[in-house]
């Protein structure tokens, strides 16, 4: 039942050492003639598949992915040998058996690269890294041709680089949801066999691949295999017998004199199923696969003649970081079969990158060219490079499954109208209701639109500015061309909205930045006017006569500069004009003379073309001092004109009108 594992120990016996004795630790485990590939855990060639096991789908052309994939088996060669010799009761017991694992771990790093061709095939390659682990060995040779010793399983290596070419046969989408592929990989002898880490020759690899997707969520996948070992290298000879008498073998192991592995062709096969979990970016994974070794040894005992079946489950799960790139996880066993490369445990992980813009109805156009990505084209010669497919190519109202003249629409005169095809000359041979004799289009059915409906052909644009009317926001008013939001259809006299067209707007795509200065010209710049957060702030001051509410005429054009903002920023419904004195006269005089040169600028602001429910007045005297000195230059800055935004057609802005000090003088 054991033969493999224990012919392929046979062979780690047979590492050459030095003519004396040389300890375990001192010589890397490894077969000294042919060899074999334990990795019995295969990634899928590409991004559309499950863990192992291949799916059908292909890269659009000229798309790529690329992934790595990180797994280890844990427990691979199972063998059977004597007990060890120091056991007390060694003597009652010398002919049992006992059971054990040469390779303890092997760690295997593939990266993978593909390349879509013609939305019909891909190229691609797998390089695989080998780490290998397993129990130290001291045997010596007594029965074999000469004196070699074995130390544990200690290597890194490459495996065999695998070139491998996928075409697609059956598309699930037009097949009621079976889909078929195939696959042809070339394995060129990069590896190392004697460290069970490649084969020892050239591997050809055929494999079919079918699929079934019951509902768009849920897809099972069948791959099944014949991995074909080319040339003589895959033997290697078992030259005697170990024994159990006068030696301390940690794992000593019995076979045939005589006996030879051959370790030959194989068949695959690989069980895959998918599941999305909801509207969640998840695809939960179950998966059985294997292999047959078709060879095997040839000994004169039966019983070894077991352990060519090798099987492993695994459960993993996708996580899909974007549309066809996704981190996945699994982990499962080994079937207990006696097989010779399947792990008692197996776990992996893996990131695939598939940096094409992706293809999610899988049709072969990618979805950036594709005008309904998320239904296949049908790719009946009709219309197929849009990308959406067209169950009535004629759009006679039967479906080209059921219409005898799919390119020609049915007449509807009364005579046969089911069968889809013209019966004469006359009638309405698109279906439009329009009669042929009067259609200028006879073949293409008025779109009915509302534009230019009674001359019988369709107007994919009507406003002919090159945007097809199904993606026009204004069907019927062309764009403007301007390089601002040229994509929606729709003409934009005012680009930048500040209400000068484009055409007198010196910067069309910068609004006007209403202060005063050049507000004509469409172009932002600053004057002497600034809308900081919720008040207007004036560069300059506003002078008024000694002892009065005169405004001084110096001051006009700060006046002007205001009243232009304002005008200029309808959304501002409502300002406070506030007036504010220094500490040089009393309370009394200084509240009454703030008020009334508040409410001088309001009358001018109001003679500028400022609407009066837009402004109110408000004078707060000395009470609320911006510089809190008693100096002349304090005085100065405190004798000043404030413009509070109150409400914008948001609604309030909650501004401070006043300081505390003020707050029974704000006008209610």
């Amino acid at each position: 039942a054991f033969s493999l594992p224990l012919l392929a120990l046979l062979g780690v016996l047979a590492i050459g050492a030095a003519p004396d004795t040389v300890h375990a630790q001192e010589t890397a485990g490894r077969l000294t003639t042919g060899g074999m590939d334990l990795h019995l855990f295969r990634p899928a060639v590409d991004s559309k598949g499950h863990l192992s096991v291949n799916g059908t789908d292909i890269l659009p052309h000229l798309g790529i992915s690329f992934g790595l994939v990180l797994d280890g088996g844990f427990g691979i060669l199972p063998f059977q040998g004597f007990i060890n010799e120091s056991d007390a009761d060694f003597a009652s017991r010398e002919d049992e058996l006992r059971r054990s694992r040469l390779v303890d771990a092997q760690l295997t790093g593939t990266l993978h690269f593909n390349l879509g061709l013609f939305n019909l095939l891909i190229v691609g390659a797998q390089i695989p890294i080998s780490i290998g682990a397993g129990p130290n060995l001291t045997v010596p040779g007594i029965y074999n041709d000469d004196d070699r010793f074995a130390a544990g399983l200690d290597n890194q290596s490459f495996g065999n680089i695998a070139l491998h070419g996928k075409i697609r046969l059956l598309r699930a989408e037009r097949n009621d949801g079976f889909g078929l592929a195939a696959i042809l990989q070339a394995e060129l002898p990069t590896g190392s066999p004697g460290q069970f880490a490649g084969d020892p020759d050239f591997v050809l690899w055929p494999h079919v691949i079918g699929e079934w997707r019951p509902i768009r969520q849920i897809r099972f996948n069948l791959d099944v295999g014949y991995r074909l070992v080319i040339g003589d290298g895959a033997a290697f000879p078992v030259n005697g017998r170990t024994s159990p008498m006068g030696m301390n073998a940690t794992m000593p192991m019995m076979v045939e004199p005589g006996s030879s592995f051959v370790y030959d062709d194989q068949i695959t096969f690989g069980l895959g199923a998918s599941f999305r979990l909801g509207d969640a970016p998840l695809d939960l994974v179950a998966e059985l696969y294997g292999n047959y070794i078709m060879t095997g040894y040839n000994t004169g005992s039966d019983f070894y003649e077991e352990g060519a079946l090798n099987l492993e489950a695994l459960l993993g799960l996708k996580i899909f970081v974007e549309r066809n790139s996704y981190l996945v996880f699994g982990g499962g066993a080994g079937i207990p079969t006696g097989g010779a490369t399947a792990a008692d445990i197996r776990g992996m992980v893996g990131f695939i990158f598939e940096p094409s813009i992706g293809d999610r109805d899988g049709d072969g156009l990618r979805d950036d060219v594709d005008q309904c990505p998320d239904e296949p084209e049908d790719f009946d010669g009709f219309a197929d490079e849009d990308g959406c497919p067209d169950p009535d190519n004629d759009r006679d109202g039967i479906l080209d499954v059921d219409d005898e003249c799919p390119m020609v629409p049915e007449d509807r005169d009364g005579d046969a109208d089911e069968d889809g095809c013209p019966e004469g000359n006359e009638g309405d041979r698109d279906g439009d209701g329009i009669l042929d004799n009067e259609d200028e289009c006879p073949d293409d059915p008025e779109d009915r639109d509302g534009f230019q409906d009674e001359d019988g052909c369709p107007d994919p644009d009507n406003d002919s500015d090159g945007i097809l009317d199904t993606d026009d926001l204004c069907p019927n008013d062309p764009e403007d061309r301007d390089e601002f939001q040229d994509q929606d259809g729709c003409p934009d006299p005012d680009n930048d909205a500040d209400r000068i067209l484009d055409v007198d707007d010196t910067c069309p795509n910068e609004p006007e930045t209403y202060n005063g200065t050049e507000d004509e010209d469409g172009c932002p710049d600053t004057g002497s006017v600034i809308i900081e957060e919720n008040s207007i702030v004036i560069l300059e001051k506003i002078y008024f006569e000694t002892d009065s509410a005169e405004i001084q005429a110096r001051s006009f054009p700060i006046i002007d500069a205001v009243a232009a903002t304002l005008v200029g920023n309808p959304h501002i419904t409502l300002i406070e004009v506030q007036g504010h004195a220094d500490e040089r006269s009393s309370d009394e005089y200084n509240v009454r003379l703030t008020r009334d040169r508040a409410a001088a600028v309001v009358e001018a602001l109001v003679q500028r073309g400022v609407t009066r429910d837009r402004v109110r007045s408000a004078g707060y005297g000395e009470r609320c001092p911006v510089d809190p000195r008693h100096n002349q230059e304090a005085w100065e800055r405190n004798r000043r004109v404030e413009f509070k935004i109150i409400r914008t057609e948001d609604g309030p802005t909650g501004v401070e009108v006043a300081c505390p000090a003020g707050r029974d003088l704000i006008p209610r």
